[in-house]
């Protein structure tokens, strides 16, 4: 009994506190302001993903007619400068192909099929990469995915630009109104979490513009970040 008096007494103390700490929070006049700020970057590298794919009426001869191709392609690749890290390359896909014919499905033969991906660390290499690749013909570039080797850092700069943008957001709101800023209560980020995820766009170049020495215009990567800032108002 005596103890359950002593958490009553304790409890009829710490109330007022914590009511007085509650009403103290609720008076406490707040801004909540966004900032952005975005920049566009040459790409420096870039994951090219292909199709390697051959029909043949006899299973056998199309896988042995894709394993040729994987060879030469590999070999070609090479000679262009990329190493064997670089060529990456899943299982083997076998199976039936069929088309249409008279609303009827009509079986073409039996495929192999192998899927690759392309790590190309010198974005200066793409021309030479795409002339490759013109030459076999039943090879499909399914996407090509371009990126910065810096993009973090570049990120971190772009985060610092967007918070100052909303302090000076924020600061300009609080002396229209006669106000000044105080400490800061939130900082959010908006967008994705992952920093390393690229957004890319591709640039379109006149023929004019294209020749053997020019090592850009493949594509360029938007980074952006936003932020939420809430400050004390004095």
């Amino acid at each position: 009994m005596r103890i359950t008096r002593l958490v009553l007494v304790a409890l009829l103390f710490m109330l007022p506190f914590s009511a007085f700490a509650a009403e103290d929070s609720k008076s406490i006049r707040k801004i909540s302001v966004s900032g952005k700020a975005e920049t566009t970057l040459e790409a420096q590298i870039a994951t090219i993903q292909l199709t390697v794919k051959h029909v043949d009426q006899d299973m056998s001869q199309s896988h042995a007619a894709l394993l040729q191709t994987l060879s030469k392609l590999k070999e070609e690749l090479k000679s262009i400068g990329l190493s064997d890290k670089d060529i990456k390359k899943s299982l083997v896909l076998q199976g039936a192909d069929y088309s249409w014919k008279n609303n009827s499905r009509v079986l073409k033969g039996y495929y192999s099929e192998c899927h690759v991906e392309l790590d190309v660390n010198d974005i200066s290499k793409m021309a030479d990469l795409y002339r490759v690749l013109s030459n076999f013909k039943v090879i499909t570039i399914m996407f090509t995915n371009f990126e910065r080797t810096d993009e973090f850092e570049v990120r971190k700069v772009e985060l610092e630009k967007a918070l100052l943008a909303a302090r000076k957001k924020a600061e300009f709101m609080a002396q229209a109104l006669g106000a000044k800023l105080g400490r800061v209560y939130l900082i959010q980020e908006v967008g994705p979490e992952s920093w390393i995820e690229p957004k890319m766009y591709t640039n379109v170049m006149e023929k004019t513009q294209i020749s053997n020495n020019d090592t850009g215009g493949y594509g360029t990567i938007k980074i952006s970040a936003r932020v939420i800032v809430e400050f004390e108002l004095e």
